[in-house]
């Protein structure tokens, strides 16, 4: 007899499906070059809430007991399901929409998709796991009830700048898993900043037929490798698809799944349900630094140097410490910094060359887009998209200004 604990009831079963058991081929927990920082095995008969809330963005509902999760323990998964007579979670701001999550956080204000003025519940503000950065893998088997309605992990920005949802910028969402339903071979990936200016400005979507298998049948890998400025996503560790954006913010974890939301209206097909085998979070041994480097001009061979006796940047034959840059992502732009003084590249004056100081990360002035030429690169500014990085008048500075594409001495030696 196997034992199955449903939220904490305790039933006993000597029957379960080939896909339950299948799952338990055993997967190592070592990742070469990385470490372990966070997991769960769902391995036991409760919920780890030392990890995990049971309850679903609980300020967003007036009554919190509407939006606490169903699930069971069954071979050594986490089983996640909605029940025909489940209530919708928040009918005041989200309708119909019924759902059962668990999530690595519990804070007031995470994300406001309905633009509420105010919390419904307040909640005594948690956190289990947040996190920057890493290589994140989810083993799972998707719903097979067809109809409306999705399977999600997710990720969400964890405003620690500001508790004003309104005012904050680490607002970004990364949808791992927004898989339908209605397509099971699919793979939904999307993403969005919110109120984050520096990443996925407009909703991105990418759902396409994964390489092989069948998701409701089998348990599947899928893998989110964050890094800056990139997500990488992995179908049984091997690349998927790319976004070549990234937050640069904690962010906290939600597994769950739905109904009646923008998947489309459920069927008569109950409980609705995936399983999932595990959740690990490993760091890269080697860390998240960004590269640190030289810029060399590709006419001149001459690096682009730091001083302080003037406002303009200027050019010199041999590369050492002042002449080390960072080229920072923020959205498909860059922060081009300076790594002894961590001073900025931006052209807020609108002089006719480019100046370095302390200027905001967020102003447009310091924000630079890259531009692949002959493998160089121009760099055009984000506030005035006529302004890019030259020394066409051999002036010993950085120049800033049109120039057409082809000139060498606006196409840079940068990774």
């Amino acid at each position: 007899m196997k034992k199955i604990v449903f939220s904490g009831v305790i039933l006993c079963s000597s029957l379960f499906s080939f896909a339950f058991q299948s799952h338990a081929a055993q997967t190592s927990i070592e990742k070469p070059g990385y470490t372990l920082d966070f997991n769960d095995e769902f391995d036991g008969d409760h919920l780890d809430t030392s990890k995990w809330t049971d309850y679903y963005l609980p300020h967003w509902t007036s009554n919190p007991e509407n939006a606490k999760a169903n699930y069971r323990f069954e071979n050594g998964t986490l089983v996640q399901y909605i029940k025909k007579d489940q209530k919708p979670w928040s009918p005041e701001l989200d309708g119909n929409v019924k759902s059962s999550a668990i999530m690595s956080f519990n804070k007031n204000w995470i994300h406001n998709f309905s633009g509420s003025q105010k919390v419904l519940s307040n909640q005594k503000e948690w956190t289990g796991y947040a996190t920057t950065y890493g290589y994140f893998e989810l083993r799972a088997k998707l719903s097979n009830v067809g109809g409306g309605g999705h399977q999600a992990w997710w990720m969400v920005g964890m405003q620690n700048d500001t508790n004003d949802w309104f005012n904050s910028k680490q607002t970004g969402e990364i949808d791992v898993i927004e898989t339908f339903f209605s397509k099971p071979n699919t793979w939904r990936i999307a993403a969005f900043g919110w109120n984050d200016p520096a990443f996925q400005t407009n909703w991105k979507l990418i759902e396409d037929p994964v390489p092989y298998g069948n998701q409701t049948e089998e348990f599947h890998t899928y893998g989110l490798d964050w890094s800056p400025g990139s997500l990488k996503f992995y179908y049984d560790g091997v690349l998927y698809k790319e976004i070549a954006q990234a937050p640069d913010y904690p962010m906290g974890t939600i597994l769950n799944i739905y109904t009646d939301a923008g998947s489309g209206v459920g069927n008569d097909k109950y409980p609705k349900e995936w399983a999932i085998d595990y959740f690990r979070v490993y760091k890269k041994n080697e860390g998240y630094d960004i590269l640190k480097q030289p810029i060399q001009s590709r006419e001149t061979k001459e690096y682009v140097s730091f001083d302080t006796s003037s406002d303009k940047v200027k050019l010199v034959t041999s590369a050492g410490e002042n002449e080390q840059w960072q080229l920072v992502p923020k959205g498909e732009y860059f922060l081009i910094k300076n790594v002894k003084t961590g001073e900025l590249l931006h052209n807020e004056h609108q002089k006719d060359y480019v100046e370095h100081g302390a200027v905001p990360e967020t102003f447009y002035s310091a924000q630079w887009k890259k531009q692949s030429v002959d493998g160089y690169v121009r760099l055009i500014n984000r506030w005035k998209s006529d302004q890019v990085i030259h020394i066409e008048n051999n002036l010993g500075y950085l120049e800033s200004g049109p120039i057409h594409e082809g000139a060498w001495r606006s196409q840079w030696s940068i990774k």
